[in-house]
């Protein structure tokens, strides 16, 4: 039951994943700006976009490839995988948001979008850790 919820939840981040990044991509300049302290550091926006839908097409493939994988609880790695990749969708599109605002002409106080990136990294790095407190929960209750 639950790898239906999180396949179901996969479909739909990737579904928000693509939409938002459509839609940063458009209101994107030519020359996008990844930082401006120091030299400022620019990338063509065409090369964001064949970069950024090329990571995304990498880990949301990973999905396809690990399910595969001959694991003695696959069910549950399937379903904890399926997680993984939802939170990685998520701090991309946080990342996007991020890069829209930084990019945008506007007077914006940058600090409001902190929470939103490192809340999607603690996220990410939770759920990496799951996994192994899982299985040794699991270890624990079969003794």
């Amino acid at each position: 039951m639950a790898l239906k919820i999180f396949k179901g939840l996969w479909f739909f981040s990737v579904i928000g994943l693509l939409f938002t990044f459509f839609y940063v991509y458009a209101g994107l300049p030519e020359w996008v700006i990844l930082s401006n302290e120091g030299a400022p550091s620019y990338i063509p926006k065409n090369s964001l976009f064949y970069l950024s839908i090329g990571a995304m097409a990498v880990i949301n493939t990973l999905v396809f490839i690990a399910t595969r994988l001959p694991i003695k609880q696959k069910q549950d790695f399937k379903a904890w995988f399926y997680g993984l990749i939802i939170t990685i969708n998520i701090f991309f599109i946080a990342s996007l948001g991020f890069l829209h605002v930084y990019n945008s002409g506007e007077r914006y106080d940058y600090s409001g979008m902190a929470p939103a990136i490192y809340g999607s990294l603690f996220l990410v790095g939770a759920w990496i850790i799951s996994w192994p407190i899982y299985l040794l929960s699991q270890k624990i209750l079969a003794k």
